[in-house]
């Protein structure tokens, strides 16, 4: 079936601006697997696209960002996701 391969994610980056600290987490299906990357501490300017890396491995998930203190914000202009597949189907 088209699109249920398995995927492996090794990471994830990001074009952001902002003040605060902005976390990251993957999502497998009904959250039942997920798994949390490194934060990043974000600024107002920067001349860098950071990236996270991960090793995170579904048929399919979602990328969770967030902040979690007041007054803490971001304007993220683009997301780049380095994903592979990796296996057609989960055995038997």
């Amino acid at each position: 079936m088209a699109g249920e391969n398995i995927n492996h994610c090794n990471g994830v980056r990001l074009r952001v601006i902002g003040s605060g600290n902005l976390k990251f987490r993957l999502l497998g299906l009904s959250e039942a697997k997920t798994q949390t990357m490194t934060s990043l501490a974000m600024s107002s300017s920067t001349y860098i696209e950071p990236i996270r890396l991960a090793n995170f491995k579904a048929q399919r998930f979602a990328l969770e960002l967030k902040t979690t203190e007041i007054d803490e914000i971001f304007n993220i202009q683009r997301i780049v996701m380095f994903v592979k597949a990796t296996e057609t189907m989960y055995p038997g």
